[in-house]
């Protein structure tokens, strides 16, 4: 057609990629009060696979050796998560009786862990805060 210029087809949307996840070591209270290491992982916030509810979070760790989970919690919109030191997150969970803190190795990965519960818990109350 006179006047047209030959368009290219634009180039394929690139899928946005997931975000690294970040190393953590993941630790456990004792009942002496001093604090067990279950050892390291990669943390992970996502919808727990195979659930019926859009609401079921889960925040789980993946062994760094074997790739196995080894810590999965159900993120809650109870007041139950604390920041600590800039690099850990802790919580006590009340089904379980335990009470478990990851540490991070830098605090702009603890910042974008505990960001992300924070708007999972603001999805999960029913006034959406």
């Amino acid at each position: 057609m006179p006047g047209k210029k030959n368009a290219e087809p634009a180039p394929a949307a690139v899928p946005p990629q997931p975000a690294p996840m970040p190393p953590v070591k993941v630790f456990r209270l004792n009942d002496g009060g001093g604090w067990d290491d279950y050892g390291a992982g990669r943390v992970t916030i996502d919808h727990l696979e195979g659930s019926a509810s859009e609401k079921e979070i889960a925040l789980a760790v993946i062994d760094a050796e074997n790739k196995e989970t080894m810590l999965l919690h159900l993120i809650t919109p109870d007041d139950i998560y604390r920041r600590r030191q800039g690099t850990f997150i802790s919580w006590f969970d009340p089904e379980t009786g335990l009470s478990i803190s990851l540490s991070f190795l830098d605090a702009a990965a603890c910042s974008n862990v505990w960001d992300t519960i924070c708007q999972v818990q603001r999805k999960l109350r029913p006034d959406g805060w």
